[in-house]
């Protein structure tokens, strides 16, 4: 029996072992031996990543005080970082090279002999010499036009023959014990005499998530000869922007030209073309019945109207010239005319990203914020750091929370919304210069700060990592809007803040409300977080209850 009772006691020790998470240490500033610590790790990134040995050294530099160690680290590191942007250009990574030269740029050492311009004309060479037609004319963007009118039949009849039905072919799916056909169908659009398309990534995901382990093979079928089934591949996807670029042997006979949905307006009239329900060639028109909707966890989105339906996915949004203005990405079954479609400036953002190859990676400063302004206030002024992840580019900058940032590399920030999307536009791996305050001094004005931050790539689940790598009550203010004060040593915690328009403050909780946490669960491959208190509501009158709350892992407040 004591045996028993052991080894019942030693199980329960190991798993409460394996059950705790190492919280990322808190750098003191203040303390010799801590910055000396934080030196040498620096210096071990000198030849594996200079770029971030270098953001580390500035930090140290701006943080702490004067050190001949962190001045001598600072001078290797910024050494270190030129041969590594010297060696790019040498081998011709022209993108390498303008991340590169962005980040000494922000920090005000970059190279004499270079500028932004030389290395994009390198970039631009480098795609006219492999034939990339489509990323050399880019730049060469073509506004919308305005007016309310049916596009020509001819250029209808054209723009069909550039849309194709891509099929994936998932086998069988097993229910109740017979099996039935598992097909994914959607649409995409030739950009490339090569034959490249674009198409949504959630159509083609089974072929590169590499969680899903079914059958998968992916095909194309042509307007021209839909019984003939055309082998493709997915080259390069983005599943945050769900966007994807494939690959076939044929070459098509008519490419898109990618317009800019930016001088679109609420009721400029839009054209859909794609295969709902496997129909082929079909045309929908509608209008754009509103801008800027927030459903993606980067980049605003368009809401139109155009009847979309299962399959339409990946087809092309045109404008009567026949431009492509958007890319279809989403219909709500329940309600009809409300569909959603990703601009064509995201997609111009990512794809050389996407002609890389691969999965794309995003710029992630590990923070969570809100638009900084008064409540009520008809203008805003910038965007207000709420919270930071232990160990994240934002904490290592040295950013507290309720920093405001006001600029990035000299260009201003009104909101959250432009800040990202001037983020967006950047590499992980390049240094930004940030511009901010806060708080104010004795004489109440603010008091200004500069931050130089080495973007990283944006984890999958932002939300996930933070409860991975921070304390469970501290992630509880980015996910769920409330800051919490222990109370004793139990389970029982106080409101201390709360963030306005979170899913805490929307629920009715109140500063200094008592909460009990109860169970804090992940449903398996969900993306969420649920969260059961035990409480008494201030605006309930104080009476007792029980609460359930469910958060996303994601969101566009992320940065």
């Amino acid at each position: 029996m004591r045996v028993n009772t052991f080894f019942a006691l030693l199980f329960f020790f190991l798993v409460s072992c394996a059950s705790q998470k190492s919280v990322e240490p808190v750098v003191d500033y203040s303390d010799e031996r801590s910055i000396l610590y934080e030196v040498s790790k620096a210096r071990k990134l000198l030849d594996e990543n200079p770029v971030l040995a270098l953001a580390r050294a500035r930090a140290l530099r701006d943080l702490s005080r004067p050190m001949e160690q962190i001045d001598s680290l600072y001078m290797d590191a910024s050494a270190s970082t030129r041969s590594e942007f010297f060696r790019a250009v040498d081998n011709g990574q022209w993108s390498d090279a303008l991340r590169i030269y962005r980040s000494l740029t922000a920090l005000s050492i970059a190279p004499t002999e270079w500028d932004e311009k030389s290395l994009f004309e390198k970039r631009m060479g480098q795609w006219r010499e492999a034939g990339n037609s489509t990323l050399v004319s880019l730049n060469e963007v073509q506004r919308s036009t305005p007016e309310d009118e049916a596009p020509n039949p001819g250029i209808v009849s054209k723009m069909i023959k550039g849309t194709i039905t891509v099929w994936v072919d998932r086998g069988l799916r097993v229910k109740n014990g017979v099996g039935f056909a598992d097909r994914v169908i959607g649409s995409g659009f030739f950009i490339d005499k090569r034959g490249y398309l674009i198409t949504n990534y959630h159509v083609i995901s089974s072929e590169v998530d590499p969680k899903y382990e079914g059958y998968s093979r992916l095909f194309l079928k042509l307007p021209s000869d839909p019984d003939t089934r055309i082998p493709a591949r997915v080259i390069g996807w983005d599943p945050v922007l769900d966007l994807a670029l494939l690959k076939t042997e044929i070459e098509p006979s008519v490419v898109f030209q990618l317009g800019s949905s930016e001088d679109l307006k609420v009721g400029n009239r839009i054209y859909a073309i794609g295969s709902p329900a496997g129909l082929e060639q079909t045309l929908t028109s509608g209008i754009v019945s509103a801008q800027h909707r927030r459903l993606l966890s980067l980049g605003d989105i368009l809401q139109i109207d155009a009847p979309i339906n299962q399959g339409n996915s990946g087809g092309p949004i045109v404008d009567e010239a026949g431009r492509v203005q958007a890319v279809v990405f989403a219909g709500i079954e329940p309600f009809e005319g409300l569909n959603f479609a990703i601009p064509v400036e995201l997609l111009r953002i990512i794809l050389p990203a996407l002609y890389d190859g691969g999965k794309v990676s995003h710029p992630w400063l590990g923070a969570w914020g809100k638009t900084a302004g008064a409540p009520g206030a008809s203008f805003t002024e910038g965007v207000s750091v709420v919270y930071t992840i232990p160990g994240g580019p934002c904490y290592l900058a040295g950013i507290p929370p309720d920093a405001v940032i006001t600029a990035i590399n000299g260009q201003t920030v009104k909101n959250l919304e432009q800040f990202q999307s001037f983020i967006i536009r950047e590499k992980p791996g390049t240094i930004v210069r940030l511009t901010g305050y806060v708080g104010e001094d004795e004489r109440g004005e603010r008091v200004d700060r500069q931050w130089y931050v080495m973007m990283t790539d944006r984890p999958e689940i932002p939300g996930q990592e933070i409860f991975e790598r921070d304390e469970q009550i501290a992630a509880l203010l980015p996910v769920f809007g409330m800051k919490l004060d222990r109370i004793g040593s139990s389970r029982r915690y106080t409101i201390s803040a709360l963030v306005r328009g979170g899913i805490a403050d929307e629920s009715g909780f109140s500063e200094n409300d008592v909460v009990e946490i109860r169970d804090i669960q992940f449903p398996k491959d969900k993306n969420i977080v649920t969260l059961q208190l035990f409480t008494k509501r201030r605006s309930k009158g104080y009476l007792e209850a029980f609460i359930g709350l469910g958060a996303s892992l994601d969101s566009p407040s992320y940065f």
